[in-house]
């Protein structure tokens, strides 16, 4: 098995608010119990991208919850959003917002 860190681990996150995760971040990763070493470079911003990314309805409305609570945008989520606006294997409502918070009316 590969020690490669994967941000499936970090998932269950995005199943709390951004600003409980937000508050306490070490806390709430820590309540993983995730028994690989983390990235020393590690950000939140990288677990949305890759939710948003990854085309899974669940947790991509899960991240797009999390952009509607205040998740900060930049360029780069701005991007993922817009894309994950055009996947059609996302619920449309999700993929409604995902053009809203990506700029797109």
């Amino acid at each position: 098995m590969s020690d490669e860190f994967s941000f499936v681990w970090l998932l269950r996150l995005l199943e709390q608010s951004y600003e409980e995760v937000a508050r306490d971040v070490p806390g709430a990763v820590a309540a993983l119990r995730i028994d690989r070493p983390l990235p020393a470079d590690m950000s939140l911003q990288q677990l949305l991208i890759s939710t948003l990314e990854s085309g899974s309805p669940y947790w991509t409305g899960l991240a797009i919850k999390w952009v509607e609570q205040g998740f900060p945008r930049d360029s780069e989520l701005i991007k993922a959003l817009r894309q994950c606006s055009d996947n059609k294997a996302i619920a449309q409502s999700d993929r409604h917002k995902a053009r809203r918070f990506a700029g797109r009316v």
